[in-house]
């Protein structure tokens, strides 16, 4: 059995234990912290003993969902692109031009800042699946279109395949209600060439996708971890849990203060009827270089996660690691943005090679300064959605990185990605994290052994509340093993209803905050209109923080243990 390593004298201490067991947890703090003070002494650090466990999976309904499709088995529409109203600097190509078989009298080429429309007519109210026959123009460009219903009713994007020839593009799940639909096709980036436009009755949501094993990348989970990870399996594919980043410096503290210490979270509660289930915090002022900088904010996140725990939700947390103090101050950049690969000479693949060993010693002692944070939340037996090293990869689409953990490739990326799981769970014996991993390219995966959730980064253009299922099939192609896909961070609330009828089913979304959440003192409506929010936090598929079910009692044995 591995040793638990001491990384205070506070962690260290044997503190008294507060009573807080599962029939009553949501009525108590299960601590007695400060919260107004940034004094670490202040801070209690007291494990909650939960009593006796009555294990309960709540009355939820855990049954697959399948939306009806409404739909004749055998319809069938056509329509070919050459037929269709076009705009722009298209033209009808009645020749092969090298694209190889075409179906009519020729295809729409090269829509560039254009689009072709045309009139579909649904007899009933139901579920189609569009097939759309068309190639790439220019060959290793990237070359993405977006398919539109009744002008963003259903809005969604998706990629040409590196492919000279038309291949058939399958847009599943389309909902129209009975009634006459203007469809349209638009380029977004680079050219495509467009043969014919098809619509099937719904081959249904794939929901094998959604199967994903009970075992944690760390067999030594505690209970209390293994219990969240239980339910979110259980949920995945039925259920999106909703989420809200706190603002950096405004925690919510206390039950007592509704949130005001966050307008997000007040805004929601007062807009929306209820609170979220996931709340989103950030170690970014418990790096070393910004305590160094005079930070004193280390012990928000662990008051705000505590009062958070106690009301039955649920903490993700993420790190901007702001990069060793000896490597800030480079082009002009302050030292607080430190986390950003162009103001810092940080060299992540130096510092893993070890040809710059005090680089590699700084990333150890980093790593063991936020270790001491997370062990805080682990002797509260609170467990982490633990989400490090974020958005590595940039986008995807754009071959672009930001952040310094990513600035060295791909290779010096998995390498630290597995030195800090290594560190953390062996090392330091850390038992309450579940590996959220967020490198936003399948090619960066760092492996199954090192990972539990695979999630993506995705700031939607205002009020585009589509489902992004082009980055959802994309992103959980990393690995060949079903794993949880979670929108780990958004701009936009995205439509659950309509995202689940069409198969893409986030297993959470967590909004950032600045003017995503908040605008002028209220709930923003800058991305997203107020409508919206409400509908999103009253849809049967989005559970808000009152409707969970106590997880910290949730069965903890599972049939593929």
């Amino acid at each position: 059995m591995k040793a638990k390593r001491f990384l205070s004298a506070a962690v260290a201490a044997m503190l008294a234990l507060s009573m807080a067991a599962c029939g009553n947890k949501g009525n108590s703090s299960g601590g007695s912290e400060s919260s107004s003070s940034d004094d670490s002494s202040s801070v209690v650090y007291e494990k909650v003993d939960r009593g006796e466990i009555t294990e309960t999976v709540g009355d939820l309904d855990y049954s697959d969902y399948q939306p009806d499709v409404g739909v004749a088995a055998d319809f069938h529409f056509e329509t070919e692109a050459e037929d269709c109203v076009i705009s722009g600097n298209n033209a009808v190509t009645l020749s092969d031009d090298g694209m190889g078989a075409f179906s009519g009298s020729g295809y729409v080429g090269k829509i560039n800042g254009g689009a072709i429309r045309f009139k579909f007519n649904s007899e009933t109210d139901g579920r189609y699946d569009a097939v759309i026959t068309a190639a790439k123009v220019d060959t290793g460009a990237a070359a993405v279109f977006k398919f539109d219903v009744d002008s963003g009713a259903t809005r969604e994007q998706f990629s040409i395949p590196e492919n000279e020839e038309f291949v058939e593009i399958t847009i599943p799940n389309v909902y129209m209600a009975a009634g006459e639909h203007v469809i349209s096709i638009e380029d977004t980036v680079g050219s495509l060439y467009v043969d014919k436009i098809e619509f099937k009755a719904s081959q249904g949501v794939d929901l094998s996708i959604y199967s994903v094993s009970h075992k944690l990348s760390n067999p030594n989970a505690n209970d209390t971890t293994q219990r969240l990870y239980n339910f979110l399996v259980d949920i995945y594919g039925k259920y999106t849990l909703t989420g809200q980043y706190a603002d950096s410096n405004n925690y919510p503290l206390e039950d007592n203060m509704l949130y005001s210490q966050d307008r997000a979270f007040s805004q929601i509660q007062a807009n929306c009827g209820d609170l979220p289930a996931v709340l989103g915090l950030d170690l970014m002022e418990c790096s070393p270089s910004r305590v160094a900088h005079g930070s004193a904010e280390g012990d928000k996140f662990y008051t705000a996660a505590r009062a958070w725990d106690a009301k039955n939700g649920i903490v993700t947390l993420s790190w901007h690691w702001n990069a060793p103090d000896p490597y800030l101050g480079v082009n002009g950049e302050p030292w607080y943005r430190g986390f950003y690969s162009d103001a810092t000479n940080f060299d992540l693949k130096a510092a893993i090679e070890k040809t710059d060993q005090e680089g590699y010693d700084y990333l150890i002692s980093d790593i063991d300064a936020i270790a001491a944070e997370l062990q805080k939340l682990e002797d509260a037996d609170i467990p982490v959605l633990w989400r490090p090293l974020h958005e590595a990869g940039g986008d995807y689409r754009y071959n672009n990185t930001w952040f310094w953990w990513g600035a060295a490739g791909s290779e010096a990326y998995k390498e630290l990605w597995k030195l800090m799981y290594d560190r953390l769970t062996n090392y330091w014996g850390l038992d309450n994290l579940i590996w959220v991993w967020n490198g936003q390219r399948t090619d960066w995966y760092p492996g199954d052994e090192y990972v539990d959730i695979i999630g993506y980064d995705f700031y939607a253009e205002a009020f585009d509340y589509s489902s992004q299922e082009e980055i959802f099939d994309y992103i959980r192609k990393s690995t060949s093993t079903n794993k949880i896909i979670t929108l780990s961070e958004n701009g936009v609330v995205y439509d659950v209803d309509d995202s689940f009828n069409s198969g893409v089913r986030w297993s959470w979304f967590a909004t950032w905050s600045g003017e995503y959440a908040v605008k002028d003192f209220q709930l923003s409506q800058e991305y997203t209109d107020l409508e919206h929010w409400q509908k999103t936090y009253s849809s049967d598929r989005a559970l808000t923080l009152s409707e969970l079910p106590d997880w910290h009692c949730y069965p903890l044995e599972y049939e593929d243990k």
